[in-house]
């Protein structure tokens, strides 16, 4: 009989590697590993796959050094590690998220000291430079319908897909769920007299944008009208998909309401109806229904959410540029974010990508594109198609999304702005560049 608490203990004793993990006492991370033994050595794979509290321990083995291995940027290099008459021990530190590719290598190697650090954090020159890098979004889930002589009123789209498809002898949209037996529903034709006509609207104050489109799918299957006139896709330029046409409308749109059309006949089964997207240099501005844009001059981007700067649906990322004087380069450099929140943000220096920031710790070394004088570092801020497509409706939930949730929309209309459910991506501090010297 063994009690529970001298297993570890027994095991190690029992190991002919002596290897072993000591976690640190008050580690909270969620620490898991892996081991490949080869030849010459194995190597070792610790993660941490928490993504609030970071893991910290010793790394005990009876190999004859340690090396550290890098899968972003395939550099192999000294990891600092002790020796003694059992083998060598290493400490290992990861931030939530984090993880660490080492090899315990059977070859003897001179012991690895942690070297001395000195972190600076570098003067940035002049204002912060906030720009999109994109033109803003309007989602339009709403639409007027018409199909066999019946007409609905401010539906959901999902709603309007399903009239449209059940008007023309069809009992379902067959994209939706349908299940084909070889050809028998893409092949299916419909008389002369089917289709239907959907309208999305929106509305502009003061004043219409310089730049204003819309993006309707698959453009080439209607006949399209801007309040009355007929507008076709610009050739060649499509938005998020080559199916989604781009529509310039900024001679047809006007002040107040807005009507675009879009008229199918005959109907096939391609006819499949989807939200419209106004793209152009706006912003919006909550309503008790939805939202309106706010024409006129683009107000510039100040630190914070987009959301809460008139761009709720927008996704496409946002560059914020500083510029750093430095006489003469020594050390290393790195960028790093304080209070963000984004999928993923690229790290641009002097034109060229430094790479990408995803998980703690929020840096990113930029060391080999750093000159003497003036450097120019950007950082783009990306956020994700959740705010442009949704679910807008279904609930304020994140991490999960599923075919139900974008079929739920109010019965009633467009809800208020105010409730549309999208995240607030965007830089919240500005960033920093750190030089790191060793003594």
């Amino acid at each position: 009989q063994v009690e529970p608490a001298d297993v570890p203990q027994m095991l190690l004793a029992a190991s002919k590697d002596r290897f072993a993990i000591e976690r640190d006492k008050d580690d909270k991370g969620i620490l898991f590993h892996h081991r490949r033994r080869l030849e010459d050595g194995e190597f070792l794979l610790l993660v941490n796959t928490s993504i609030e509290e970071p893991s910290a321990g010793l790394v005990k083995s009876a190999s004859g050094g340690i090396e550290q291995w890098n899968p972003a940027t395939a550099e192999i290099s000294t990891y600092p590690f002790e020796k003694d008459d059992r083998g060598v021990k290493a400490r290992f530190e990861l931030p939530p998220c984090g993880s660490l590719l080492l090899f315990l290598s059977k070859k003897s190697h001179a012991t690895v000291t942690e070297p001395m650090t000195t972190t600076k954090t570098m003067a940035s020159q002049g204002e912060l430079e906030i720009s999109p890098i994109e033109d803003n979004v309007l989602t339009l889930d709403y639409v007027d319908i018409t199909s066999g002589g019946q007409t609905k009123k401010n539906i959901y789209f999902y709603k309007a897909s399903q009239f449209a498809f059940a008007q023309n002898g069809m009992g379902r949209n067959p994209w939706d769920s349908a299940v084909q037996f070889r050809d028998e529903l893409i092949s299916r034709t419909f008389g002369p007299d089917s289709g239907f006509e959907a309208t999305y609207r929106f509305t502009i104050e003061q004043q219409v944008p310089e730049r204003l489109y819309i993006v309707i799918e698959r453009p080439d299957l209607y006949s399209i009208k801007c309040n009355g006139k007929t507008v076709t896709a610009m050739e060649d330029t499509w938005w998020l998909d080559k199916a989604f046409g781009k529509i310039d409308i900024a001679d047809t749109a006007r002040v107040g309401d807005n009507a675009v059309t879009i008229s199918a006949s005959p109907f096939t089964v391609y006819h499949e109806l989807e939200s419209a997207y106004v793209l152009g240099a706006f912003t919006l501005d909550e309503t008790d229904s939805g939202f309106v844009i706010a024409g006129g001059s683009e107000p510039a981007l100040k630190l914070g959410s987009w959301k809460k700067q008139g761009r709720p649906f927008y996704a496409a990322g946002v560059r914020y540029k500083q510029t750093f004087n430095i006489a003469q380069p020594e050390g290393r450099y790195v960028v790093e974010l304080g209070e963000w929140y984004g999928s993923v943000a690229e790290i641009v220096v002097n034109g060229k990508s430094a790479g990408y920031i995803g998980y703690k710790p929020w840096q990113c070394d930029v060391t080999d594109l750093i000159k003497s004088g003036k450097n120019i570092i950007e950082v783009v801020v990306i956020g994700t198609l959740k705010n442009t497509l949704g679910p807008h409706h279904a609930g304020t939930g994140l991490g999960s999304a599923w075919p139900g949730m974008f079929q739920r929309g109010p019965e009633t209309g467009p809800p208020p702005g105010k409730d549309y459910h999208t995240v607030d991506y965007g830089l919240y501090e500005p960033f920093v560049l750190k030089q790191i010297v060793e003594k």
